[in-house]
């Protein structure tokens, strides 16, 4: 499938492509089905006609598919690129690298992961199609004339990547691939926000919209995260527009730690992307918005109020209220009281932990612990608190 996309729209003699694997017409006709359904994925057909077959479908729609079946998941350094077998061209590797270094040189800033990785996966792939399909390789032309006019240095930097491959290759490549790299360029998030200038309505609402949403959903306030969202908001709703994807290693392990905020983000991003005329990210795009309101969790974790309670209210209930402290440092003990005590209810706090069972007419989530709060009632005490989490993200 690699092969029939990198010389698409040409084609190629069925026996060809299948000769190598040595299979029989029964085997190759169920590859030409499973063919057929993961091509579709990307609006690409697959033509078989008096015994040769081909891949048809629009340019950016091929690389997209590339891009899939080349896989560089698992890359976050582009030195990674070096010795990799999906990229085995080592001079085509060495002349991307070196123009990856050259576009950060001229703008004096890193491009960071996934941007590099992404970019880094453009450019050797374009170099691939034009070696295989040379000038059928055209891309639509996208207007981009009021992009370009506000960020002409990029521009210029993708004009000059597109003549050192001009070079490189001895084959003259059309505009519409600088306008290809530019996309990328403005899709990206530099270190130092060089692309940064005064935010748009669309980027503030978009914003203020997703962290109204993910806070009405977790019971949490993240105002405090806006600026630094914003930026990262503004790439990637260029992203949206010019279909442009990013992996994300750390998605598996960002859904594991993270999973009520992951997916109250999800959530909020179905209902305001669309609502904006934008398609829903990823999963790998929600994963990267996660990292942010994680942050805010960790710098100001959502604090629990906590009721310790004990059969008297005095001596033991002192000491498990000391332990209760010094382990969970986000808990706000609002008090300390008998079991006698009925007065209390969910206004006053979300959890009582107590050494005695707690009176069913106080409608208080409780825990039962010892006095000495030892390693086992910790552990007990934590699982309450998540679950007492998940129920207010559910009830949200």
């Amino acid at each position: 499938m690699k092969q029939l996309l990198l010389i698409s729209p040409q084609s190629m003699k069925e026996s060809e492509a299948f000769g190598k694997y040595y299979v029989s017409n029964n085997v190759r006709s169920n590859d030409e089905q499973v063919m057929k359904s993961i091509l579709e994925k990307y609006q690409l057909k697959l033509e078989i006609k008096n015994g040769y077959i081909k891949i048809k479908g629009s340019e950016i729609n091929i690389r997209n598919a590339i891009k899939e079946l080349i896989d560089d998941r698992e890359i976050v350094d582009l030195r990674q690129f070096v010795g990799n077998k999906d990229f085995d061209s080592k001079y085509d590797v060495q002349f991307v690298l070196k123009e990856i270094e050259k576009i950060e040189d001229e703008l004096q800033t890193t491009l960071p992961y996934p941007y590099n990785v992404n970019l880094f996966s453009h450019i050797y792939i374009l170099i691939s199609r034009l070696r295989k399909a040379g000038s059928k390789t055209n891309l639509a032309d996208n207007d981009l004339n009021k992009e370009i006019k506000h960020n002409l240095s990029f521009y210029q930097i993708s004009k000059d990547i597109v003549e050192d491959i001009s070079n490189y290759l001895d084959l003259k490549l059309p505009e519409t691939e600088a306008n290809s790299i530019f996309e990328y360029l403005i899709s990206s998030r530099f270190d130092n926000d060089i692309l940064q200038t005064n935010m748009s309505t669309e980027v503030q609402q978009i914003t203020a919209e997703l962290i109204d949403s993910v806070s009405e959903k977790t019971g949490c306030g993240f105002m405090s995260i806006n600026n630094e969202l914003e930026k990262h908001i503004e790439p990637l709703i260029k992203r949206l527009r010019n279909n442009i994807h990013v992996n994300n290693n750390l998605l598996e392990q960002i859904k594991m730690e993270y999973q009520d905020i992951f997916e109250a983000i999800k959530s909020a991003g179905s209902e305001v992307f669309p609502k904006n005329g934008l398609e829903i990210p990823e999963d790998n795009e929600i994963g990267y918005i996660t990292l942010y309101f994680a942050q805010a969790i960790e710098i100001h974790p959502r604090r629990i109020r906590v009721i310790v309670m004990c059969s008297t209210g005095i001596g033991t209930s002192e000491l498990l209220r000391l332990k209760v402290k010094n382990t969970f440092s986000n808990f706000d003990i609002v008090a300390v009281t008998s079991s006698n005590d009925l007065s209390y209810s969910k206004k006053d706090a979300d959890l009582i932990i107590s050494t005695v069972r707690v009176s069913e007419k106080i409608d208080i989530p409780s825990i039962v612990v010892s006095a000495l709060f030892t390693k086992q009632d910790i552990e007990m005490v934590q699982q309450k608190v998540n679950q007492l989490r998940g129920e207010t993200d559910e009830e949200s």
